[in-house]
């Protein structure tokens, strides 16, 4: 096999799921002004929640940083020298700009390596979307497909029918990044309320619903899902998510199966953990075009 499946630190890839054909850009990120670089350096999804929840002032929240350019083309370039040809799966343009950097690292490794092939696709996801979406993408691999089957298969078959569903624990993070005002946070928090969100096929994320309790956003996480969500059978696989909330991933995995799906439990890491918060919750499945939930 000579093509691999690359993707960076936001897709949240279980170890559950490991396979050769599929590797990870790591990502590094600061908490209490201590860095790590995510690869000897790091923190478990556990430790940096509770690292988070010791922050005493703005300036100790955690901070991520895109991948760069030249980080991107170390990465890409130890795997041409090998003889693989890529395909990278990037978090969604409409999320970060780090797809531009690794554009053109992707354009300086053709020039170096120019017998290889490497494509930047931007994935419109995020955390295991980006992993979920580099799952089928090896499945198809390991059939033998050409390259540009596969990329072809990417982008026409997976890319916006891979759907996200969140729920938000804490509007404080929310209101941190731009996505709540002060006063939705402060009202949300103490009304116990919990938004519901989505990723739509332009790659950001957007409000769905409102309920209150968690309970509550978990039921409305799978009754969203069975709206779209592809039938259950072979090679199905619906992942299941938290921000260190093991119970609430726990009832929600149950949720699931009861509908007859293969599961994957992941952690939302320290990188899309920094945008989002302890307590979310999170379901990724392959389904129709992601905004006929809409309908």
């Amino acid at each position: 096999m000579s093509i691999l499946i690359t993707t960076e630190a936001t897709a949240d890839f279980p170890e559950s799921l490991t396979r050769d054909d599929i590797k990870i850009i790591p990502m590094g990120y600061t908490v209490n002004g201590v860095g790590y670089d995510g690869i000897t350096e790091k923190l478990t999804p556990h430790e940096f929640y509770e690292a988070v929840s010791k922050a005493k002032t703005a300036s100790d929240l955690p901070q991520t940083s895109q991948v760069t350019e030249y980080v991107a083309e170390e990465f890409f370039s130890k795997y041409l020298e090998e003889g693989y040809d890529i395909i990278h799966l990037a978090l969604s343009s409409h999320l970060s700009g780090t797809i531009e950097q690794e554009k053109m690292a992707a354009k300086a490794c053709l020039e170096k390596y120019p017998d290889r092939k490497v494509t930047v696709i931007d994935s419109l996801s995020a955390s295991f979307g980006q992993g979920l979406m580099a799952y089928y993408a090896s499945l198809k691999n390991q059939q033998g497909v050409s390259y540009e089957d596969l990329v072809n298969y990417i982008e026409k078959d997976l890319k916006l029918n891979i759907n996200h569903l969140f729920a938000i624990d804490d509007l404080n993070h929310l209101c941190r990044t731009g996505r709540a005002t002060k006063n939705e946070a402060f009202l949300g928090t103490a009304l116990h309320i919990k938004p519901v969100l989505y990723i739509p096929n332009d790659g950001s994320l957007v409000p769905y619903t409102k309920v209150i309790s968690q309970k509550k956003a978990i039921k409305t996480l799978i009754e969203t899902m069975q709206k779209n969500a592809v039938k259950p059978g072979k090679d199905i696989l619906v992942g299941v998510g938290a921000a260190d909330a093991p119970e609430d991933r726990a009832f929600l995995k149950k949720l699931v199966e009861d509908l007859g799906y293969q599961t994957v439990e992941f952690d939302v890491g320290p990188v899309i953990g920094t945008h989002v918060g302890k307590g979310m919750i999170v379901v990724i499945y392959l389904g129709s075009n992601r905004e006929d939930i809409l309908k």
